[in-house]
This record gives C-alpha cells, structure tokens and sequence, in this order.
C-alpha cells in the first residue's frame, strides 16, 4: 500500500484532509488512513482516490516488487524473534538495503525496529539500537502516531536496562506503560507487535521484582493472544509467569500449572527452543 503517494497528490492539489474528505467521510476517517494506515471502506477509497485522480492500484498497490519482498522477508524475523531465531534474523536483516524502502516510511520503520531489537536480544551493538530506534522517534514517525514509536521506547527501555540506567529505562516504560491499554490494534502484525510490546514490559517489571505489575501484562497479554488466536507467544507469557510466581512463593503447584501450559502450548506450535527454556525454568524452581 503507497499511502505516502496519496498524501504527495492531495499536498499537490493543495487540498486540506478537510477539503478532501467533504461530502465524502469525515475529517477524522481521512486522517487515520493517512497517518495510521487505517483503511476506510472500498466505496470511500474508490471517492476519495477519483478527487485526487489516482486509480486505487496506485494507493492500494505495493510501491514497488523489491519493497514487496522486503517486508515480507522482515515479517520473517519478527516471527523469528519470537522463536530465538536471532542469526537466521540478522542473515535476513544483513542482506536488506534501507535506500530500497525510501518511499515506504512503515517498511523502513520496521527495518529500523528490527535490527534495533536484535541488538538489544542477541547482545549487539546498544549505540546501534539507539541509532535505530532514534530513526523512528526523530525521523520517522517523531508525532508518535504508528506503534513503531511504542516498540522503539520498548527497545530504548531495554537498552538502558542492559546498562543498569534506572531512571532512562523507566522513563521509556512507563512511556510505553501509560499508553498500553489504549492502541489499537488492525490488523494480524498490529497483534504480534503488541504483544511483543506487553511482553517485554512485563520482562523489565518482573526484573524490578514488580510482579503485581508484570503479572497484570502477561495476563493481558495471553487474553490478547487468546481472543485473536496467535498461539506463538502464550508460551512465553505463561512461562514468564511461572518464574515470577516461583520467584515469589517458590515451587508451588499454581507455577507447575503455569509451565504445563507454556509446554503445551510450546508443543502445539513445534517450538522446541522454547520447551528447552520451560525444562530450565523447571530446574530452576524445583
């Protein structure tokens, strides 16, 4: 989708979102899709393009085939990182060119994302992950309005976790924090990014020995894996779980609970990284 070209033609006719979208949809329709990638119905689109005369394949088409499979071989590695699969990520990533993606701001805000937090994960460079997600909160998206901005705070905040820097990690947490109940979530990558957001905020707090805090987030976030049937991550949720509850109370039967659902769920998905992690955690707390 090349919203960007939309916005270039409307910019050109010199034609406000207000003028635009009058007799059409409303102001606050016409705004969502151009800052938020929010699409309105086909009839509005079909009006709305006819105005700026585009055809919808100029708004609707990928910019480009080489963008086309860029993303798609970047939504490879944010599956992957739910997987530990941080060297087949970084041959992927390694191999992008970001001048490609020039005329796509998400697709280079996901780029950005992503070799960021694979600094952070597979202990890289942290002055390269703050360079990274600085591209998205200066550059990219410096209004905040896509959840880039809110997984680039996650990173920051865990960048500055890993150097012992309280008040710079709690400060992009509890920016995160504050905002968490409120996003929206469109469409299938919105949920994995969200929960990816929820989990790692949880992992910071239970580090804090905040566990009424933490636990709240992972439960969250199992109900958002749940109720939108993405089973990859609930493993870790509950794993998670289970080391904060031995954490507090010891081995306990609600925490060996806890693990049978992370390894069924582990199971179901084949992820056999994860079952070595639950049988560790199981050690762990006996």
């Amino acid at each position: 989708m090349n919203i960007q070209s939309f916005v270039n033609k409307r910019k050109e006719m010199g034609l406000s979102q207000k003028e635009l979208s009058n007799g059409v949809c409303t102001q606050a329709t016409l705004s969502k899709f151009e800052n938020n990638g929010k699409i309105p119905s086909l009839k509005i689109l079909i009006q709305l393009c006819n105005r700026l005369d585009l055809s919808l394949d100029d708004v609707m088409g990928v910019n480009d085939s080489t963008s086309k499979k860029l993303v798609k071989s970047m939504n490879k590695v944010e599956f992957n990182l739910i997987t530990y699969e941080y060297e087949d990520s970084w041959k992927i990533i390694e191999k992008i060119d970001p001048s490609l993606l020039k005329d796509d701001n998400e697709a280079l805000m996901q780029y950005y994302y992503l070799k960021g937090i694979l600094n952070v994960l597979d202990d890289g460079d942290l002055f390269d992950a703050v360079f990274d997600f600085n591209q998205i909160l200066t550059n990219l998206d410096s209004e905040g309005k896509t959840i880039f901005t809110f997984l680039a705070y996650t990173g920051m905040g865990m960048v500055y976790a890993k150097q012992k820097d309280s008040l710079k990690s709690e400060y992009y947490f509890s920016k995160v924090f504050n905002d968490i109940y409120g996003m929206e979530i469109d469409n299938i990558n919105q949920i994995w990014r969200y929960i990816n957001i929820i989990f790692y905020c949880a992992l910071y707090y239970s580090a804090q020995n905040d566990y009424e805090t933490a636990n709240t987030l992972l439960n969250y976030g199992i109900k958002i894996g749940a109720d939108n049937h993405v089973t990859y991550y609930i493993a870790r949720l509950f794993a998670q779980l289970a080391i904060n509850d031995c954490a507090v109370n010891g081995p306990s039967d609600k925490v060996t609970e806890l693990l049978t659902k992370a390894r069924v769920f582990s199971e179901f998905n084949n992820n056999q990284k994860e079952l070595v992690k639950i049988e560790k955690i199981v050690k762990n707390c006996e």
